[in-house]
């Protein structure tokens, strides 16, 4: 007992000075007394090992040893790696790397053959970094590849990444780690946990007793891992001609897009929302554009005044209008708005009509010509789409199905009302769930019925947005924080349904589904009422990124339905003290899910530490949210080391924790990001 005691001292020592750097200004990770702390929590560990007969279920020792071999990797990639920088010249062969201020001579030469900055068709936003790498003995070439995003280079214990890169593109800066030892050891580690981790998961499954809930959140993984007042005052367009409008292509973000998606941002930013007084998004961008005078102060009035003022400017200026796309004289394409110095290389026609086309269709609208409006639209769409094809034969533009999924996605994206009626229901099914149980009573089959079918209906829905979101932006949407919480209210649903098939008492877990995704679709619309897609950030594009963060939403959602099985639970005990029963039950649910949200949090946080590793050169760097994230996983972990904290075994005292535990879930996924950090979900 008293040993468990000392584990469970250290144990949350150890958590309380994570928390503690991540507060302060000057971490401590570096420090030899948190080195030694950490030295003593493994001792703790290889000493439970012991006391307790670990050994005994092999599963479980593999679980403790791999915590020892990943501690272990820490400390030698602490102890014995190098990291620095080198600059490369083109065809200059260099054998020397910076590490601070040393010079580190290697046992090879390194040249650089060529560096090339690769773009988004059509545009001027970075895709890849390529440096194309000779590593030669100055007599032999020994090994011939490229550098680039999610592509390093390795040759013997040495990595090579790609840091920055000389304006004239003839030279580019490397990151050079030598870590012989640590990655290795820590992988090891990371590999034995997982097998360990599924084998205890699998077990679980296997039991006849198993809760039928952790049966469905196996199939979750299985699935995861295959106001129209005062509007007369205001001049726009009419609706039908202010879509037409919509309808053109525009450079906007860093991508092709339809004028559309930039009306949404361009009204979000303005108002909060994608529409004003009853007016589209279209009418609004339209009414700037055309009745500036009658639109002038209806911004509305933010901390980022300054920030709206500007958008204001560029926007009445037409620096924002990049509709016109024109081929260089190298042969790429590039959009200009009409007021923009355009390229020498076009002919005086086409000059005339980059310039004079706002002009003309302003001069339309005076007259109230609509047709000869929706007409001269035409001709610029027909004009995009001719100039759009670079020298090579590639076009800037979107596909036809891409650029009508995008407007589909416009219009169906509004999802506040979804949010309301979400969070609704939930609040009113759990209150019929807490009536039910206090009176000892159980809730009739129809209310239960009905409330499991208008889980599906709104996981559909956010199904279908997925759908289209994915299609519009061309990658899984999981890169940003407004597509995490989509993401998180979704699989909410899921884990909802599927457990509401297996159980009887299905109403407390829709309301949970429900409560969640509803709340987590409402912060997506505080946080940005319309999020852009833009084109992700090179080093984003690796599969690893959106395995890493759905298994980590996945993890979240399930101790989001603790949370809320945990307070059902203190508000049952509050109501009535006889239904112990009921508790003991819904403390068997969350028990039940626990562990697969561990398990799910320790494997999205490897992911993400390989996925670092492959992209930064290095697995873990004590940013904030992976800190907050490990945090999470130690507090969560407690109640899985029945040795080390016997008391939350008691129903009461475990729901308690569920609900304090889930202080720092919020705290990783919100808090951190005043902290700074390289994460942007």
């Amino acid at each position: 007992m008293k040993n468990n005691k000392i584990s469970l001292a250290i144990w949350i020592i150890t958590i309380i000075t994570l928390i503690i750097s991540t507060l302060v200004k000057t971490p401590f990770y570096d420090k030899w007394w948190f080195v030694a702390l950490l030295f003593v929590s493994a001792a703790m560990f290889l000493i439970n090992i012991f006391k307790a007969k670990i050994w005994k279920s092999p599963a479980v020792l593999g679980v403790h040893v791999s915590v020892l071999l990943i501690l272990l990797g820490g400390f030698l990639t602490f102890t014995t790696s190098q990291n620095g920088n080198m600059h490369l010249t083109e065809n200059e062969s260099v054998n020397t790397f910076l590490v601070g201020e040393n010079q580190v001579q290697m046992p090879f030469y390194v040249k650089l053959k060529k560096f090339d900055v690769v773009y988004y068709p059509g545009t001027m936003s970075h895709a890849d970094y390529v440096s194309y790498v000779e590593i030669s003995d100055n007599d032999n070439i020994l090994k011939e590849d490229k550098i680039s995003m999610n592509n390093i280079m390795k040759y013997n214990s040495f990595r090579f990444f790609n840091e920055d890169f000389d304006e004239d593109l003839k030279g580019c800066t490397l990151t050079v780690q030598h870590d012989p030892w640590g990655i290795l050891v820590t992988y090891i580690g990371y590999i034995l946990l997982i097998i360990s981790m599924l084998v205890i998961f699998v077990k679980k499954l296997t039991k006849k007793s198993a809760s039928k809930s952790i049966r469905g959140v196996f199939i979750l993984l299985i699935m995861m891992i295959g106001s129209v007042a005062n509007a007369g005052e205001l001049k726009t367009l009419p609706k039908e001609v202010a879509a037409e409008l919509g309808d053109i292509y525009i450079y906007n973000s860093g991508r092709i897009a339809p004028m559309q998606t930039f009306a949404k941002d361009f009204a979000c930013k303005l108002y909060g929302k994608p529409t004003y007084q009853g007016y589209t998004s279209e009418q609004v961008l339209a009414g700037w554009m055309f009745y500036p005078t009658y639109w002038k102060g209806t911004e509305r009035q933010v901390s980022k005044r300054d920030e709206i003022k500007h958008l204001v400017e560029s926007f009445q200026t037409g620096a924002m209008t990049k509709i016109f796309p024109c081929q260089m004289p190298d042969g790429t394409v590039k959009w200009f708005s009409p007021n923009d110095n355009l390229p020498e290389n076009l002919s005086e026609e086409e000059w005339v009509f980059i310039r004079k086309s706002m002009s003309y269709l302003n001069e339309l609208v005076v007259k109230q010509d609509y047709v000869t409006f929706a007409v001269t639209l035409q001709k610029i769409k027909v004009y995009q789409k001719k100039n759009a094809v670079a020298a090579d034969g590639t076009t800037s533009l979107p596909s036809d199905f891409r650029f009508k999924t995008e407007k589909i996605y416009n219009g169906w994206s509004k999802y506040n009302y979804v949010a309301y009626l979400s969070l609704f229901f939930g609040i009113v099914f759990f209150v019929f769930y807490c009536v039910f149980t206090a009176i000892g009573k159980q809730a009739p089959k129809s209310i239960a019925n009905i409330s499991l079918s208008i889980n599906w209906i709104i996981f559909a829905f956010l199904t279908f947005l997925i759908i289209l979101r994915w299609i519009v932006a061309g990658h899984i949407p999981l890169a940003r924080s407004v597509e995490t919480q989509h993401f998180m209210a979704w699989v909410s649903l899921l884990i909802a349904g599927i457990m509401a098939l297996k159980q009887n008492s299905r109403i407390n877990t829709v309301a949970t589904g429900l409560i969640v995704s509803g709340l987590m679709m409402l912060v997506s619309v505080m946080s940005s009422a319309n999020p852009k897609i833009t084109p992700l950030m090179p080093v984003l594009s690796s599969p690893l990124l959106g395995l890493h963060v759905a298994i980590i939403m996945v993890a979240y959602a399930l101790l989001a339905f603790m949370l809320i099985n945990g307070l059902a639970a203190v508000i049952v005990r509050i109501c009535n003290k006889n239904a112990q029963l009921e508790i003991e039950r819904m403390a068997e649910v969350s028990r039940g899910l626990l562990f697969p949200a561990v398990m799910c949090l320790a494997f999205g946080i490897i992911i993400g530490s390989v996925w670092a590793n492959i992209s930064w050169g290095n697995y873990w760097a004590w940013d904030p949210k992976e800190t907050w994230s490990l945090i999470t996983l130690m507090i969560y972990a407690t109640a899985l080391f029945k040795y080390m904290a016997p008391g939350l075994q008691k129903p009461l005292n475990f729901h308690i924790f569920n609900i304090l535990a889930f202080l720092s879930v919020l705290m990783t996924y919100f808090g951190v990001n005043l902290l700074g950090g390289m994460h942007a979900y």
